[in-house]
């Protein structure tokens, strides 16, 4: 009786562990292959969590194969016969210690494992690293914009804050270590890039932060830069959490750059540059401005390239702000429509838009009165007409009226042949031959490293309509 026990014992035993070897090898065939769906690796980041997710991918695939094995084994061995005739229930079989042992510490060693091994992965990719470099991000219905601080720490006339600005794209390049700062101005929105492997919840009244690394692709560069000749991959952040009707449009593009000088290079003639040489025109400094906000996410401006869909279209706003309410001038109703939104909502549309403030520079929705005066002239200049319909002389003395700060886009006088370099930033202003230039004639001046207004006014206007 013994030995025919042991007979069949050995006789299963081949069979199981056939089925084992090729439950394992399924398993590691399933970790192997299905990674090669998932988006291109962009980050250091991506390849550990990539490696976290195919180690969990050949244990979900090994359990999934052992338990739809033994449904389809069980399915075939143990069916109805079409000449049995036995219709009463299985016999009743329970209580095997071992079984119940086996397959409860089983799996509470895979689950442990699996814990210890996604720790080390979350605490190694939100670890600090000493060189990294923080960019802002803030969401808003339904919109990203970037900030960025100048690395060379460079400020304007006296003061003591060094410059920054922003874009409606993420920049980085391949090396650079990134914090993203990150708030909303609104409701909760999700930051995540899927090349980068990286997610993080954007909560009112907090700030989050996400880091990670970007590195060369394995596939090589897709774009050039037609301006420097430099090479760049372009992604996509995207909001993940919906947040309201133009949920699937807000997404932004992030742009990773083969070298640091290509990334510096980009920085500084699309974010610093305008700041330390504004252009002397308030509408091309609008186009500049109108761009570090939100509005690309729910307006439609062609000249732009912008296809929102939850707010009215800005293609001819200087045309109808001229007769939108009566009684007022385009500026003016075109100045309410940023800081106060909600007095008037063109029809079709609701109350969606932030109300924008000039007073408090860390609180949300913050635009200067400078910025407000330059979109103002940008969207007034949206106009089928020659000139444009907006009065800048009432739009300047209306801001400061309204709000009671000084409008100072403008003021500066640009450099004239009789006087010292642009001193707009510190660093200049030392120059040890700006006590004398009053004393060279134009002839030396136009020598000088010293710029004449029109050429002044030529360089800026060229940096604008880039």
């Amino acid at each position: 009786m013994n030995s025919g026990n042991n007979s069949n014992s050995n006789s299963l035993l081949i069979p199981i562990l056939i089925g084992g070897v090729l439950i394992v090898v399924g398993g590691l065939i399933i970790g192997q292959l299905t990674p090669s769906i998932f988006p291109d690796q962009a980050s250091a980041e991506s390849e550990q969590v990539d490696t976290l997710f195919q180690f969990m991918l050949v244990i979900g695939g090994a359990i999934f194969l052992l338990v739809q094995g033994l449904l389809l084994y069980s399915v075939i061995r143990f069916r109805k016969r079409d000449d049995a005739d036995d219709d009463e229930d299985g016999p009743t079989i329970h209580g095997n210690t071992t079984l119940e042992l086996v397959w409860t510490a089983i799996p509470a060693v895979i689950v442990l494992v699996l814990v210890i091994y996604s720790y080390q992965v979350w605490v190694d990719i939100r670890d600090t690293r000493d060189d990294e470099v923080t960019i802002s991000a803030t969401g808003a219905r339904y919109a990203w914009t970037f900030g960025y601080e100048d690395p060379q720490a460079r400020t304007i006339d006296d003061s003591d804050e060094v410059i920054s600005g922003s874009l409606p794209d993420l920049h980085t390049y391949v090396g650079q270590h990134v914090v993203m700062s990150m708030q909303t101005q609104d409701v909760i929105h999700a930051f995540w890039i899927p090349e980068m492997r990286v997610k993080q919840d954007l909560l009112p009244g907090r700030t989050t932060e996400i880091r990670f690394t970007p590195i060369e692709p394995e596939s090589g560069w897709d774009y050039t830069d037609e301006l420097t000749g430099a090479q760049y991959n372009r992604y996509r952040v995207v909001c993940t959490e919906l947040c309201g009707s133009g949920h699937g449009n807000m997404w932004a593009n992030v742009y990773v750059h083969e070298s640091e000088e290509a990334y510096m290079e980009v920085l500084e003639r699309e974010v610093f540059d305008p700041i330390i040489n504004p252009p002397a025109d308030p509408t091309i400094r609008g186009q500049q401005v109108i761009q570090t906000y939100p509005c690309s996410g729910c307006h439609v401006l062609d000249e732009l390239g912008w296809a929102g869909v939850t707010g009215p279209t800005l293609n001819g706003a200087g045309d109808r702000a001229t007769t939108r309410v009566a009684g007022q001038t385009a500026e003016e109703y075109l100045y309410e429509s940023i800081y106060y939104p909600g007095s008037y909502l063109v029809a079709g549309y609701g109350a969606l838009m932030p109300q924008f403030q000039p007073g408090d520079p860390d609180g949300a929705n913050y635009m200067p009165v400078n910025d407000v005066y330059a979109v103002v002239a940008y969207l007034c200049a949206q106009s089928s007409a020659e000139e444009n319909p907006c009065d800048f002389d009432n739009l300047r003395s209306l801001i400061e009226t309204d709000t009671g700060l000084d409008v100072t886009f403008g003021d500066e006088a640009p450099a004239s042949e009789d006087s010292a370099t642009d001193d707009t930033m510190t660093d200049d202003a030392t120059d040890e031959d700006a006590s004398t230039d009053d004393t060279m004639n134009e002839d030396a001046d136009s020598d000088e490293t010293e710029s004449t207004p029109e050429a002044d006014e030529e360089e800026n206007t060229g940096d604008g309509s880039d």
